[in-house]
């Protein structure tokens, strides 16, 4: 690990916990440095400002867990993320309720806008479609992702998150809309003759 990736790992642990006792908006860098014992110089040499610091915490620690995703295995890196944010629930229930660039919720969402832009140009979806519509289809799939994680997470990460993971899968897969289509074909069904109703 090099000298700047620790001192970094330490500015993050100090950050995680302060977080233990305080909300994100009444830390300040001045008390994060002088918990972690380190001058405002040298945070602002590794951070623009605090929210930087949770834009670091989530690539460092995330990207490493949701791995090198594919149209077949997508899911299994979000469930993973999800396992891993119920682990750490107190510190990411927290950060999830702050806003703005470098929020750990705009990291997530970019992180998936990313991941998706990747996956249908991977699957040679380029092919037909256009930058605008493989952008605005990313943008799609990262918000609702994104906004049900964040939903999850708001109800206090009780839940196990498995079968919300595949109902996502089947959603995204298409299969929950192939039957619906399929049962709105079917012919509606008779109902039940109620007793003593004749024909």
């Amino acid at each position: 690990m090099s000298t700047s990736d620790f001192t970094k790992g330490m500015i993050a642990q100090g950050m995680k916990t302060l977080l233990e006792k305080h909300s994100f908006e009444d830390i300040s860098v001045g008390e994060l440095v002088k918990h972690c014992g380190i001058s405002r110089n040298t945070f602002y040499y590794h951070f623009k400002d605090k929210y930087d610091v949770i834009s670091w915490i989530f690539y460092s620690e995330i990207t490493p867990i949701i791995g090198e995703a594919s149209i077949e295995n997508w899911s299994d890196g979000l469930l993973s993320l999800c396992r891993y944010m119920q682990r750490n629930k107190n510190f990411y229930i927290k950060v999830l309720h702050v806003k703005g660039q470098n929020s750990f919720s705009e990291c997530l969402r970019e992180f998936y806008e990313n991941l998706t832009r990747n996956l249908i140009i991977n699957a040679k979806g380029y092919r037909f479609l256009s930058q605008d519509q493989i952008s605005a289809i990313a943008c799609f799939y990262a918000v609702g992702l994104t906004g049900v994680i964040i939903g999850w997470a708001n109800k206090g990460m009780e839940a196990d998150p498995e079968p919300l993971v595949e109902m996502l899968e089947k959603l995204f897969s298409g299969e929950i809309f192939d039957k619906i289509f399929a049962a709105k074909k079917k012919p509606a069904e008779q109902p039940l003759r109620q007793q003593g109703e004749e024909d």
